[in-house]
């Protein structure tokens, strides 16, 4: 039996993309250890999906400063190269998949890759150098921040270049992204491949069950799941709630936000100031399986993703999570939205204009024939092909292209 070795710097039961790929090699007949986070409270040892956890003592420190972030990340990053001898020494590896952020995760398959031949994946799942950028070098920070947050954007710039150098093959999450990799690492344009974020169909559709009809109890219900970072602005999404209840047509909306994260204050706050605080419900945290049921429990699935140089090479999975739950879907209108998801499937409204985003919600709620439509086209181009179903079997296939030959016994 084969054995892949997943390494992850995240909460895996958290991380969709993660716990897609051991499943698909579980059901494809290998071996999967996952090397990830371990939350507080969380076993060291576990079993998800079929695979084995091996969670090491490292928690996320979201919000926090640059190098809080650095120490996190090289932490983990030693403890899962100790980790991969370890597992490998009862039960050879044959591939090591690391999931980025950080890109040099991809490092801590080199102690494992000086014992034996292995095949090593590189998957980035964002684009490393500008979400550092983003995150630190803003206007809004302080100077020293911005200064110590260029000099750190340099160093993350070149680990990416070097991560892919070393790596047999290298998954994206969006053609941009691929794009931009192929400027700057010219060699591996063979190397590098798209595999798109994209949600299993049965397990949406699994939660039919909770379906419900339009306004079905005279409200208009949105649900936003995910992180509450400043890569997505719920916060435009709550003033689009307060514009909506508005005169002289108030609307009645009620806001679902299920997620954590470092803006989950603020966000409560500028509720509270807008006066819809009885109008958006902060769930906290939800578990990865409640997901779909809450997307079915709604009116309209949101993908509200504020537009930056990082954001503009990637997609957000909440998109396609939506389009499989025959969910209406308002996103954000992003250049990588528009190359793979059909204007048809999805409504869009300009980044940052809560204006815009209440005028798109009132439209489609006084539109039956536009919903039909979009909920209609949006599982097409799903079943067409914008599903782990069609993406897993490709993920199996370069998982055996990358196993070491079997070894001749004379």
């Amino acid at each position: 039996m084969p054995h892949l070795a997943l390494v992850v710097h995240s909460y895996v039961d958290e991380d969709p993309r993660v716990r897609r790929a051991a499943r698909a090699a579980v059901a494809a007949g290998w071996r999967v250890s996952i090397i990830s986070l371990q939350r507080d409270g969380d076993p060291a040892r576990g079993e998800l999906d079929g695979a084995q956890l091996y969670r090491q003592p490292v928690q996320r420190h979201q919000g926090a400063g640059i190098s809080t972030y650095v120490v996190e990340y090289g932490r983990f990053a030693v403890l899962a190269a100790r980790e991969l001898l370890r597992i490998d020494r009862d039960h050879p590896i044959d591939v090591v998949h690391a999931n980025s952020v950080p890109d040099w995760l991809v490092f801590a398959a080199l102690p494992l890759r000086r014992r034996h031949r292995i095949g090593l994946i590189l998957d980035l799942h964002e684009a490393s150098p500008e979400l550092f950028r983003m995150r630190f070098a803003r206007s809004s920070r302080s100077l020293l921040t911005r200064v110590a947050a260029r000099a750190m954007v340099s160093l993350v710039a070149f680990a990416e270049r070097r991560s892919i150098a070393i790596a047999d093959w290298v998954f994206v999450t969006a053609p941009r992204l691929r794009d931009r990799l192929i400027k700057i690492a010219p060699r591996r344009v063979d190397s590098v491949e798209v595999l798109l974020n994209v949600p299993e169909t049965q397990r949406f559709a699994a939660a039919a069950a909770s379906d419900r009809t339009w306004m079905a109890d005279g409200t208009l219900r949105l649900v936003y799941t995910g992180a509450l970072t400043p890569i997505y602005e719920v916060d435009v999404i709550i003033r689009a709630v307060a514009l909506l209840r508005a005169a002289p047509a108030p609307l009645p909306v009620h806001l679902v936000v299920a997620g954590r994260g470092d803006r989950e204050q603020a966000l409560q706050a500028l509720a509270s100031e807008l006066g819809v605080a009885d109008a958006v419900e902060f769930m906290g945290r939800v578990p990865f399986e409640a997901v779909p049921a809450l997307i079915r429990g709604a009116d309209i699935a949101l993908a509200p993703t504020r537009l930056d140089e990082f954001t503009d090479l990637s997609i957000s999975n909440k998109v396609f999570e939506g389009m499989a739950s025959g969910r209406l879907v308002l996103g954000t209108r992003l250049k990588t939205l528009d190359d793979l998801v059909p204007e048809s499937s999805v409504a869009r409204y300009t980044s940052g204009s809560a204006e815009e985003a209440a005028a798109v919600i009132r439209r489609l709620a006084s539109d039956p024939a536009e919903r039909a439509s979009r909920i209609a086209s949006g599982l097409a181009a799903i079943h067409g092909g914008l599903s782990w179903e069609a993406a897993g079997a490709a993920y199996v296939q370069r998982l055996t292209a990358l196993l070491p030959p079997p070894v001749d016994p004379r």
